[in-house]
C-alpha cells in the first residue's frame, strides 16, 4: 500500500473535514474521497461516518489512524537512518511547515530555491505544531517552521530563527457580550466558557494558551474539548457564550456568526520560527539558510501578512529581527 494513502488519512483524521484536509494535502477533494473509498474497500470496513455537516471517525477508523501513525512514524524513522549513512541524503531536504502561517511565503521561496539548486530534492510536510516538533526531535525532517508563544517554549537543543510575530486572538459569537469591544483581556476571557482542542490531540497547543494565562496570573480552564480547531470555531457559531483562542493567521476559521478580536494583554503573541538542529550533518541545510536569510532580508512581513489577514483584525503584525547575523549566531549557538 502506498504510504501516501496513510498520510492522507492521518491528515483527514486531524481535520475531520474533506475540504480542509484536501487543501492541506494540496490535492482536490474528489481525489481524497476516492482514496478514502479505496482504503475502506481494501479493509472491508467503513472508516468514516459522513453527513452533510460533519465527518466522524468510526471505531475502525480510529484504530486504523493509530496503526497508520505507527507505520508512517516507523517509515520516516527508517528513512532518517538511511539518510544518515555516509554518502546518502547529500542532496535532499525534508521541511515541516505550518500551513496557513507559512505556506504563501515558503512556496515563493522554494520556487526560487529550486531554480538555484535543481539537484536538491525537497520534501515538504504540512502539519501541526506537535507533528513538526516530533519530526524534528526524531530527525525525520531537517528544518521546520513552527509557532510558539513569544519568549516561551523554545526547543533548547534546536537553533531558532524568528521570522515574525502573530498576535493571540479570541473568536466570539457576534452576540457575545464581549463582541462589541475592540479587544479582549485574558481576565475577561476567563469568565466565559473556553472551547479548546483536546489536550491529547494537541498538548502543545494547550501548553501555549496555558502559558499566556499564567503570565498574567489568570486561571486557564477549558469548558469543552473538540478534536480540532475547526470544530472549536464552529461551536462558537451557535454558542453565544463560548470563546476560542487562536493565533491570527488561523482567523480564516471565523464564521459568519462570529468575530475575531485581539487579546490586549502584553506579550500575548506567537513567534513564527524556522528551527533546525545545528548538529545535523546534511550540507544542504547551510545553503538553505543562506538563501532563506537573503530572501527574508528585504521582506516586509507586516505588509505581507496584513494583505492575507486584513479582514480578521486591525492589530498589526510585528516583524521579527531577521538577518544574516541572527542566522549565523543561531547556527553556532543552538537554542
Amino acid at each position: 500500500m502506498d504510504i501516501r494513502l496513510l498520510r492522507e488519512f492521518l491528515v483527514l483524521s486531524e481535520c475531520l473535514n474533506f475540504s480542509r484536509a484536501a487543501e492541506r494535502l494540496a490535492m482536490t477533494q474528489p481525489v481524497l474521497s476516492r482514496h478514502v473509498k479505496f482504503l475502506e474497500d481494501h479493509f472491508g470496513a467503513q472508516l468514516l461516518n459522513r453527513s452533510t455537516h460533519r465527518v466522524e471517525m468510526t471505531e475502525v477508523g480510529r484504530v486504523f489512524a493509530q496503526e497508520a501513525a505507527k507505520i508512517v512514524g516507523q517509515f520516516e524513522q527508517s528513512v532518517a537512518v538511511i539518510r544518515a549513512c555516509p554518502g546518502v541524503g547529500r542532496h535532499s531536504l525534508s521541511i515541516g511547515f505550518l500551513g496557513e502561517a507559512t505556506r504563501p511565503f515558503l512556496a515563493t521561496f522554494l520556487g526560487r530555491y529550486s531554480e538555484r539548486h535543481p539537484k536538491v530534492a525537497i520534501e515538504c510536510v504540512d502539519g501541526d505544531l506537535d507533528l513538526i516538533v516530533g519530526r524534528l526531535e526524531k530527525n525525520t525532517c531537517d528544518l521546520g517552521f513552527i509557532i510558539r508563544p513569544q519568549d516561551g517554549l523554545r526547543i533548547d537543543h534546536l537553533s531558532h530563527l524568528t521570522l515574525f510575530s502573530d498576535p493571540l486572538c479570541a473568536v466570539l459569537n457576534r452576540n457575545h457580550p464581549l463582541a462589541a469591544r475592540d479587544g479582549v483581556a485574558l481576565a475577561d476571557v476567563a469568565r466565559w466558557p473556553i472551547i479548546g482542542i483536546a489536550r491529547h490531540v494537541s498538548p502543545l497547543a494547550h501548553e501555549c494558551n496555558q502559558l499566556f494565562f499564567a503570565r498574567h496570573e489568570v486561571e486557564y480552564r477549558i469548558a469543552k474539548e473538540c478534536p480540532n480547531l475547526e470544530s472549536c470555531c464552529f461551536t462558537v457559531e451557535f454558542n453565544e457564550q463560548a470563546i476560542v483562542l487562536l493565533p491570527r493567521h488561523r482567523g480564516f476559521l471565523t464564521g459568519v456568526n462570529s468575530v475575531l478580536k485581539p487579546v490586549t494583554d502584553a506579550g500575548c503573541s506567537f513567534d513564527i520560527d524556522l528551527v533546525w538542529d545545528a548538529a545535523n550533518p546534511n550540507p544542504c541545510i547551510r545553503g538553505f539558510l543562506d538563501d532563506f536569510t537573503a530572501f527574508c532580508r528585504n521582506r516586509d512581513w507586516e505588509a505581507d501578512l496584513a494583505r492575507r489577514f486584513e479582514p480578521a483584525v486591525a492589530t498589526p503584525m510585528t516583524a521579527g529581527p531577521v538577518g544574516h547575523d541572527r542566522v549565523s549566531a543561531c547556527a553556532v549557538s543552538p537554542g
